[in-house]
């Protein structure tokens, strides 16, 4: 039971978090401030009403969203619409995900045909895992389950997202699921639980 099949290999979106987070100095996961590191990027964030929506945007075209987001004319800059009322995590991702739209894509997502959408936003979602969950902090969690398990929702606490992005984030890693980890006899080990 040992980490063997680690995926080590950095992939392109990795890379991109990690450079938008060289320009912090991030020592814990929780000092990750989504709202702090849109205001940097020249990022506005706005509620998602027709009141802020403005001219600019077709408001009935996104009033069922939860997020949408709106290139500026310069790049990775623009406006983030959020849905109120949204709870601390959930917001948390959600402009996590519209950050790495616009840092990374750069081009309203309307007139997109719903393959390329499908593109853009798995592409957005992998960034903001790695934004939210860079791989310096997991290590603490490997080493934390050396002395006793840890579930995947200790995870989602320690990073302050939900169990179903802890789960996405540890696929990235593994290519499975993992729900746990655990060390045996010195040997740090994934456990996956099943369900009956």
């Amino acid at each position: 039971m040992q980490l063997r099949q680690v995926n080590t290999n950095t992939d392109y979106w990795e890379e991109r978090a990690e450079k938008v987070l060289t320009h912090f100095r991030y020592a814990f996961p929780d000092e990750i401030h989504m709202p702090d590191l849109c205001w940097r990027y020249g990022i506005t964030i706005l509620p998602l009403d027709a009141h802020f929506a403005g001219q600019s945007v077709d408001f009935e075209s996104i009033s069922h969203l939860e997020s949408f987001s709106v290139p500026g004319s310069k790049a990775r800059r623009g406006t983030i619409y959020l849905k109120e009322n949204l709870g601390h995590i959930e917001r948390k991702l959600l402009l996590a995900e519209e950050f790495c739209h616009l840092y990374a894509h750069n081009a309203p997502q309307l007139p997109i045909d719903i393959h390329g959408l499908a593109k853009l936003e798995n592409q957005a979602k992998r960034m903001s895992a790695y934004l939210l969950m860079p791989s310096r902090f997991i290590k603490t969690v490997y080493d934390a389950a050396y002395d006793e398990a840890v579930l995947i929702s200790d995870i989602a606490d320690h990073f302050l997202v939900t169990e179903e992005f802890a789960h996405y984030r540890m696929e990235l890693i593994f290519n499975r699921r993992v729900d746990a980890f655990v060390a045996h006899r010195g040997a740090l080990g994934t456990v996956e639980w099943f369900n009956n």
